[in-house]
């Protein structure tokens, strides 16, 4: 009997251990479908704040590090100074606690100078991505009688702010035996227009001979890359009775065959145009965006249009679902993006805007690294840039990295972008200045950082 019961136990206990194995079973299956949701549906900058939100501990010190550096801040605001304080905006957040620390007229919509810029260069990086080419090239089809090519030479070019001549492209293409052609020549650009500043600026802003070739428009394009031809010793003969899409061979089967290219990193763009503050860089990114992202069927500037750049920034700081908005703020902001560079006195962010693009980008860590390491001004270093000798003092290096602004014409001064404070805490910071004296508000911008960073903490 006693065997029969230890029996009956042992089958009852092995019948549980086998539904705890399919439980378990049942549990791993739902978390991995779980698990799968997040990854396809979820976005990367989700994902990343959901683990640095597990992953962030704060404690009663570090959050009286944030009253401290609020009570600084509002101090500097209401000692008597050579500036009218109503005129400034200032907005600082604490990326170490994830707390905004300080505000000051942070939500007021005002001209942001070259801090725009900023803008520009977080949309076309997060959408074109960290390494994206621009691609000027000659290509060809038709077909090879002795020396010459009697069919189609096509040049398609991206508007590639740093192209500035033809001639390493056809040397190229002659290197390869390409000498002379027959046939038809083709332009394929992706921008027909001459760059120009946004009718709100100055006309002197972007003068006709600091435009970049590519954006000099396709009659000059199409004489210099003609002169081009020849000054190199090619020859070309127009023959509207060829029809290369029908050649055969080497150079034929109804595509097109690359001969000479040319190409840069995105970065070379954007670099300079955040530590000089190149106006002519930041605009011809901006339009970029809008031809590849369709906004420029007819290959020309549309000055009243949704640009691309606000069309990124709406979707991220203000959707329509405000319940996704990954930066809620309590008051609507009225923002205007009428160019790339800043030049229009007409571009409209807040103080608080600017805080949370830098944020946006410092969720990224590929982002975060090369605006820190290598694209925003940082005193006391090779990549001063902008900032001259501004905060130049040994202290200051490699511990505040930013990007600088000045509107002449409308008294505007800005500086935003990210510092390590006295407290050891990092910090991203905005500062809007309007209707200014621009040396004043400089030194008031330099005074706040100054007293952000301190003497660091031994």
């Amino acid at each position: 009997m006693a065997k029969k019961v230890r029996l009956r136990y042992g089958r009852i206990a092995a019948a549980l251990c086998v539904l705890a194995a399919i439980i378990a079973i049942i549990y791993a299956i739902i978390l991995g479908i779980i698990r799968l949701y997040n990854y396809i549906f979820c976005s990367e900058d989700e994902k990343q704040e959901d683990a640095r939100k597990s992953e962030l501990v704060i404690t009663p010190e570090m959050r009286a590090c944030d009253t401290i550096m609020a009570r600084r801040l509002d101090s500097l605001m209401h000692i008597p100074q050579a500036l009218d304080t109503s005129l400034i905006a200032v907005s600082v957040y604490d990326v170490t606690t994830e707390s905004q620390v300080y505000e000051f007229h942070a939500d007021r919509s005002m001209a942001p100078a070259s801090c725009m810029k900023v803008a520009t260069a977080v949309a076309a990086l997060k959408t074109l991505g960290m390494d994206y080419r621009y691609n000027v090239s000659l290509q060809v089809r038709g077909e090879m009688k002795r020396d010459t090519l009697v069919g189609t030479l096509l040049l398609v070019a991206d508007d590639d702010p740093l192209f500035d001549d033809f001639t390493p492209l056809v040397k190229q293409m002659r290197s390869r035996g390409f000498k002379n052609f027959r046939g038809n020549i083709i332009l394929n650009l992706a921008r027909e227009d001459t760059l120009k500043a946004h009718p709100s600026g100055k006309t002197w802003d972007i003068p006709y001979h600091k435009a970049p070739l590519l954006m000099k428009g396709k009659e000059r394009i199409t004489k210099q890359f003609m002169a081009t031809l020849s000054a190199n010793g090619v020859t070309f003969k127009k023959d509207r009775t060829v029809n290369s899409a029908k050649a055969k061979g080497k150079y034929g089967d109804g595509r097109y065959h690359y001969v000479a290219r040319i190409s840069h990193d995105i970065k070379e763009i954007i670099t300079p145009m955040l530590i000089y503050s190149s106006n002519v860089k930041a605009d011809a990114l901006f339009y970029h965006l809008d031809w590849k992202n369709g906004i420029l069927p007819n290959k020309e500037m549309a000055w009243d249009s949704l640009h691309y750049t606000e069309r990124f920034w709406n979707a991220i700081l203000s959707p329509e679902d405000t319940s996704k908005s990954l930066y809620p703020r309590p008051v609507k902001q009225q923002l205007a993006y009428k160019d790339g560079s800043g030049l229009s006195p007409d571009n409209r962010l807040t103080a608080n805007t600017l805080v949370d693009m830098l944020r946006y980008a410092y969720k990224d860590e590929v982002l975060r690294n090369y605006f820190i390491n290598e694209a925003l001004a940082s005193p006391a270093s090779p990549r001063s840039g902008s900032l001259l000798t501004r905060m130049a003092r040994a202290e200051y290096k490699d511990r505040i990295f930013v990007k600088t602004g000045t509107l002449v014409t409308k008294g505007g001064s800005s500086l935003s972008g990210y510092l390590e404070g006295y407290d050891g805490h990092w910090y991203i910071f905005s500062i809007i200045h309007e209707d200014s004296p621009v040396a004043d508000a400089r030194i008031f911008q330099d005074r706040l950082c100054k007293m952000m960073m301190g003497n660091r903490r031994k």
